[in-house]
């Protein structure tokens, strides 16, 4: 028997899908404290955040918030550079300054993105800014669908996470082997591919946060750390599948900025991704 709960966080959708016997008792209600609990700390859009305070130049020492750190530095180091925490000043310049229904205006042009192992310091559980605003968005939104997922394995086995499509899945949906899904193409009713996943599946694509500036420009949501500006590159969206989905969201973001050969790259280290081009190719690299 399936069960589901819906809810919003982190500006999102969440839907979580329990394959079980009986009713999970507690088990929702455990998902959305911890959805709740990652959003208070590290959400931009909350001035009482762990984020906000790191970013108001304020020390955070917290041992969930330093693992977030290492974790998005270990990105950026894994991505060469294409997964950058750093670009939030960018971000807001090009207008995503609030939340996304909110955004209007902004301005495009290239700013330096620093490196994250210049501008942060971990010494513990301890964090330091020394330079720039650091985002964690995407990063953290994979990480506690990984997080919630695997806290509720050892109860219910079974068990589905899909955090605005960032998904982890554990166990199966009672129909075979893992759980059913597909991966949707630039439009809705295009079916790229489907399959059965055990593991994790992330997409980042500009086809959504997408708004127009002032002076008439396309802008967008993902920032190229190499210029400070949102991504033109020859990708519009990218969907990743890795074992845990904070790396399918990485590697997402990195591909779809970076283009064929960070495609290339992401399937020597075992990430498979599902490209769609501008030019209307979609290609397919890694063990789907």
């Amino acid at each position: 028997m399936e069960f589901h709960e819906n809810f919003r966080a982190m500006d999102t959708d969440v839907d979580i899908f329990i394959e079980t016997e009986s009713t999970p008792f507690g088990a929702f209600a455990e998902a959305r404290l911890r959805f709740e609990e990652q959003e208070q700390r590290f959400s931009r859009f909350r001035e009482t955040s762990l984020l906000s305070r790191l970013n108001a130049g304020e020390p955070i020492d917290d041992d969930w918030f330093a693992a977030a750190i290492e974790m998005a530095i270990d990105a950026w180091e894994t991505t060469d550079g294409l997964f950058n925490p750093m670009v939030l000043p960018a971000l807001r310049t090009a207008g995503y300054d609030r939340t996304f229904k909110e955004v209007t205006g902004g301005q495009l042009g290239p700013q330096p993105v620093p490196s994250p192992r210049d501008a942060l310091n971990v010494e513990g559980t301890r964090v330091t800014l020394n330079s720039g605003m650091v985002d964690l968005g995407g990063i953290v939104k994979g990480w506690t669908a990984d997080i919630v997922a695997e806290g509720l394995e050892d109860r219910w086995p079974n068990v589905f996470v899909n955090a605005g499509g960032d998904i982890r899945c554990l166990g199966s949906d009672g129909g075979g082997e893992a759980w059913a899904m597909d991966v949707s193409g630039l439009s809705i009713t295009e079916r790229a591919w489907e399959g059965r996943v055990s593991g994790a599946i992330a997409t980042s694509t500009v086809m959504k946060r997408r708004w127009w500036t002032p002076d008439g420009a396309e802008a967008h949501h993902l920032i190229d750390p190499r210029t400070g500006a949102p991504s033109r590159s020859g990708f519009l969206q990218v969907t990743a599948r890795a074992e845990e989905c904070w790396i399918a969201e990485v590697w997402a973001k990195a591909v779809l900025i970076g283009g064929e050969s960070t495609q290339e790259r992401a399937a020597e280290i075992g990430v498979a991704t599902i490209a769609f081009g501008r030019n209307g190719h979609t290609r397919f690299r890694g063990d789907w």
